[in-house]
């Protein structure tokens, strides 16, 4: 693979078409063989020029029925369902690889804002949950913040938030000189009921958690956890015990300028965003081969 976006969209760009086709089969992201579902032999790969990609799959069994009859080399990968040229696909995902936002990658590539749009829609649907039920949070020699965020944005009238496009999410940061991991999820409300059994099911026990003095917190020492917390209405950091909120403020200042870089985010697409953002949180470092890594989960 190459190492960087840069590089991969120059390769891309440059590649013949038959080269490209046999690179992502090196790389498997399309299938290197396929078997006949009737006659169970392996297809042969050979030229269609009726295909987009100039080359099918095609059963060479002449006892069977789908004998010389062609299938798609995308069968079962990332690429099924488009009608366009493996490069543009993939020019759209390493764009998107380097942080360019939607608006720009259309208008920087020869495709309909449809086809662009349809692209991005099912690699993000690619992106796992961030979820730490099998490998929780804390744990020694860490600190765990937790903290809620609003996700709305204010309204067109500049004259504040409406109340219908309110969305509260619970964010949990794992701390170490650095943030290391985070979590985040949409939450109905900010009762204890709520909040305390998400951060039970993503944060080992034992661990040393910040909060604000919200009192939906006060049942986390119940729980197995050690619990210190900064009174935000007087200062930021506990002048008395340094416990202090800042990574996961920090945390929320990103995820809200990625909000706002979007000009806002739909109601009905902020959860799907909050599993966007905390992939692209918790891939950062490496976020080009993190991308390209979901061209695999089909």
């Amino acid at each position: 693979m190459l190492d960087t976006p840069n590089q991969f969209e120059e390769y891309v760009i440059k590649a013949e078409k038959k080269e490209l086709i046999y690179f992502l089969m090196e790389n498997d992201f399309l299938k290197r063989e396929d078997i006949c579902t009737l006659c169970n032999n392996p297809n042969s790969l050979v030229r269609h020029k009726n295909s987009i990609d100039g080359l099918s799959w095609r059963c060479m069994n002449v006892k069977c029925k789908n004998y010389k009859k062609y299938a798609s080399i995308r069968k079962n990968s990332f690429f099924h369902g488009f009608n366009l040229q493996l490069k543009d696909i993939l020019r759209v995902v390493i764009k998107y690889s380097y942080f360019q936002q939607s608006y720009s990658i259309k208008n920087s590539l020869d495709i309909s804002k449809s086809s662009v749009n349809r692209i991005l829609k099912k690699l993000i649907n690619n992106i796992p949950d961030a979820n730490y039920e099998k490998q929780k949070l804390g744990g020694p020699g860490f600190i765990v913040q937790v903290d809620e965020t609003m996700l709305n944005f204010k309204c067109k009238s500049h004259r504040g938030r409406s109340p219908n496009n309110r969305t509260d999410a619970l964010c949990i940061i794992e701390f170490k000189n650095k943030i290391t991991r985070c979590f985040a999820t949409i939450i109905n409300n900010k009762e204890a009921k709520t909040i305390i059994p998400i951060i039970c099911s993503q944060v080992l026990p034992g661990s040393v958690i910040h909060t604000d003095e919200h009192k939906s917190y006060s049942a986390l020492f119940k729980n197995g956890f050690t619990h210190a917390t900064v009174c935000h209405k007087y200062h930021f950091i506990n002048k008395h015990t340094g416990v202090n909120t800042q990574a996961i403020e920090s945390f929320h200042n990103e995820l809200k300028l990625m909000i706002k870089k979007r000009k806002g985010v739909k109601t009905a697409c902020r959860k799907e965003f909050l599993r966007e953002f905390c992939f692209y949180f918790n891939s950062r470092n490496n976020f080009f081969h993190s991308v390209i890594a979901l061209l695999k989960s089909h």
